[in-house]
């Protein structure tokens, strides 16, 4: 599954690994494994992901992806998370889990959701959803839209619910 990143600026794909990568760490270390409102955007790319066309403002987009970069920088892939709605996702369950809290990856039978060096920082793992984020929206004003959009195949539980 892809991501389609659109703004004024262009369009941009990327994988929806190293989105999923990056907000389940966010959710893990910054948000104390709950979605919290402080990384509101980053969270809303969600819904795309089901299939719903999302809009998304582009400036604050920028800032959260931004805040979680240089927060998650110490943070090695070794150490990363993973949330039950991303490993659902991957192991194509027919239903969405109703936990939300991340967990680290080490401490499950769970992948993750891409493979990289156990040193890597996490931010750096994440990097094709992050540049591309970061490319699309360098002169984000503010009223500027980022509108996301899912390419190919929904999870299994938001077919079920469509």
């Amino acid at each position: 599954m892809k991501l389609m990143i659109k703004t004024r600026e262009g369009i941009r794909i990327c994988d929806w690994e190293s989105y999923a990568l990056l907000r389940d760490n966010v959710q893990h270390f910054l948000e104390q494994g709950r979605p919290q409102a402080r990384f509101q955007a980053l969270h809303g790319l969600e819904r795309a992901v089901d299939g719903e066309a999302q809009r998304i403002d582009a400036a604050r987009l920028r800032g959260e992806v931004l805040r979680a970069w240089s927060a998650l920088w110490w943070r090695k892939f070794s150490e990363a998370a993973i949330s039950p709605r991303t490993h659902a996702i991957m192991v194509r369950a027919a239903a969405a889990p109703t936990a939300e809290e991340t967990v680290a990856a080490k401490s499950t039978s769970w992948n993750l959701p891409m493979r990289a060096d156990a040193e890597t920082p996490i931010p750096k793992a994440a990097g094709r959803f992050v540049n591309a984020v970061l490319a699309l929206t360098s002169s984000a004003e503010d009223g500027d839209w980022v509108e996301i959009r899912r390419l190919g195949e929904a999870p299994s539980f938001a077919r079920v619910a469509s």
